[in-house]
């Protein structure tokens, strides 16, 4: 990466099967500094995230098809995205299987609903 005087656009992938929530997450991150790819159908996931090479990836754990952990897990196990920062997203009980999603290979997570800044700190953890 050659240095210059631009700022860097981190780009971060969104899978939700609510499209609200994508666009709540879009809204909250779109500035300059963040380029937000959504996605709301988790089959899709994938050939979008080798395409585009996210710096960090906010995955929903419940969706329809294929859950959060088990779309994580997938990511893990391939080349392309054993290094990108995965943080997982739950629903508003605040629940997580915190076991499962470190199996997964999850980097973090966060719960439904959110602020904006809570979404700014977690983000802004991992992209350095």
């Amino acid at each position: 990466k050659k240095q210059n005087t631009a700022v860097k656009t981190w780009k971060i992938i969104c899978i939700d099967d609510s499209p609200t929530i994508l666009k709540e997450i879009k809204r909250f991150l779109d500035r300059d500094k963040f380029e937000v790819t959504a996605i709301d159908d988790p089959v899709q996931a994938v050939p979008t995230i080798f395409r585009i090479k996210p710096d960090l990836i906010l995955l929903d754990i419940t969706m329809p098809k294929i859950n959060g952990y088990k779309l994580c897990g997938l990511l893990r196990d391939s080349k392309n995205c054993d290094r990108i920062p995965i943080i997982m997203v739950t629903g508003n009980t605040g629940f997580i299987d915190k076991a499962r999603a470190k199996i997964a290979g999850a980097t973090d997570y966060f719960t439904k609903p959110f602020t904006q800044q809570g979404l700014m700190q977690i983000v802004e953890k991992y992209l350095q």
